[in-house]
């Protein structure tokens, strides 16, 4: 299980969602990073006037039908309602980091070099 990224991922959303939705469909998923096994990455929600944010864990996508299999509320955000066009990115977040960092700690907790593959 790994946490996969990509540069400057972005697209809108394709039909408004409720709180708690887990399935979103977007525009566009094919600058989303690979997913394969128990790969996932993380999305940042926002509307167009950033009013609303919130960080999805994203465990599945399919680029054919632009569906996202997420789970919602990440990062000390909470489920948020938003509507078609707002905004779904690949931002860095806090969680990303943290997971990055803590993956390449070696048994005695001492930090290691990082390297990120993109894509």
């Amino acid at each position: 299980m790994a946490v996969k990224y990509s540069n400057n991922a972005s697209t809108t959303l394709n039909g408004a969602i409720n709180a708690s939705v887990t399935t979103i469909t977007v525009n566009d998923a094919s600058e989303f990073p690979t997913l394969t096994g128990s790969d996932y990455t993380y999305l940042t929600l926002s509307n167009l006037a950033a009013t609303a944010v919130e960080i999805i864990k994203v465990t599945a996508i399919n680029t054919a039908t632009k569906e996202l299999t997420v789970e919602r509320g990440i990062d000390d955000t909470s489920g948020t309602s938003f509507i078609s066009g707002d905004i779904c990115e690949l931002r860095l977040t806090a969680i990303m980091l943290n997971e990055a960092a803590s993956q390449n700690d070696d048994a005695q907790g001492t930090a290691v070099a990082m390297s990120i593959a993109l894509g």
